[in-house]
């Protein structure tokens, strides 16, 4: 602590009364402080020196649709480039599969997959990796049950998807998907975006898929991305901006538990099939139908 220091001569004489002006400030340093310190340096100091405490505690979800809640099955079509336009039905036998490959569950048959990567931005440039999804093909129950392998030059290049829970002989991998609990807020939902990639094990050709089934889009109109994006000439002609890479997923918290839901108005790639309730039937099912598009940006 500063003070001033002051010297009292020993030989004062004169006047029966002296006066001294001896200056007190209002700066006390750090006297009687011990309270303001503790509050605003050591306690935030301690706070920042401790690792936050993280719940690693995951949840699952289910497919969701508003207008007939959980969904039946989820299918992801693969689109590949045929003479320069998307063959909308592809087959195994399109892409140089046989049916010994079928017969004798070659790996080259049961080694190709696709593969969904969920991304926490629609920005290519900033964005990061949450997690990833890879489903390989399946015969289902259907296609097996007579005792015959289905015909490669017949069978579509799809993954079907559905809950095991309800239906014991669907493939369930991918159908529910699984994030962080405290992640997931009642209020606020976390949006996940999904871009895809096919592997061909026969050709060793991995193949970039995005949303649209334009064929002849440019690398910026690709990559742009639409949840930063606003566009008034759009908006006021009745159009909407749509993605060309990615699918969005919503993730939920509801009273009644966790679910994710396919936004069909972010990309032109999802189709929603709803369950005919006046005739039921095996295949009558509330369905979403994902398709995936080759990339050929230029």
């Amino acid at each position: 602590m500063f003070v001033n220091k002051y010297t009292f001569a020993n030989n004062l004489s004169g006047g029966t009364s002296y006066n001294i002006n001896v200056p007190l400030g209002n700066n006390s340093g750090v006297v009687g402080q011990q309270e303001t310190i503790e509050k605003d340096f050591i306690n935030i100091e301690v706070e920042n020196s401790v690792n936050p405490i993280l719940d690693y505690e995951k949840i699952k979800l289910l497919p969701k649709h508003n207008a007939d809640g959980i969904l039946d099955n989820i299918t992801y079509r693969v689109n590949l480039l045929d003479g320069g336009t998307f063959n909308t039905s592809l087959k195994w036998g399109d892409i140089d599969f046989d049916d010994d490959d079928f017969r004798f569950r070659k790996k080259s048959f049961t080694k190709s997959f696709l593969r969904l990567d969920f991304f926490d931005s629609d920005i290519v440039t900033n964005q990061n990796l949450v997690s990833f999804i890879t489903l390989f093909p399946e015969f289902s129950y259907d296609d097996t049950s007579s005792g015959s392998i289905p015909i490669a030059v017949n069978y579509p290049v799809s993954f079907k998807l559905g809950n095991p829970l309800v239906d014991r002989n669907i493939n369930g991998e991918g159908f529910a998907l699984y994030d962080f609990k405290d992640e997931i807020l009642p209020s606020v939902p976390k949006n996940l975006y999904m871009r895809g990639t096919f592997n061909n094990a026969k050709t060793g050709i991995s193949t970039g898929l995005m949303s649209s089934n334009n064929s002849s889009l440019k690398i910026d109109e690709l990559i742009s991305s639409t949840e930063c994006s606003t566009t008034t000439t759009l908006i006021t002609s009745g159009g909407i901006l749509k993605n060309n890479l990615f699918t969005k997923y919503i993730l939920t918290r509801e009273t009644s538990g966790y679910y994710y839901k396919i936004d069909d108005t972010f990309s032109d790639n999802v189709d929603y099939k709803s369950k005919n309730t006046t005739t039921p039937s095996p295949t009558n099912t509330n369905d979403y139908i994902i398709n995936l598009y080759q990339i050929n940006a230029v």
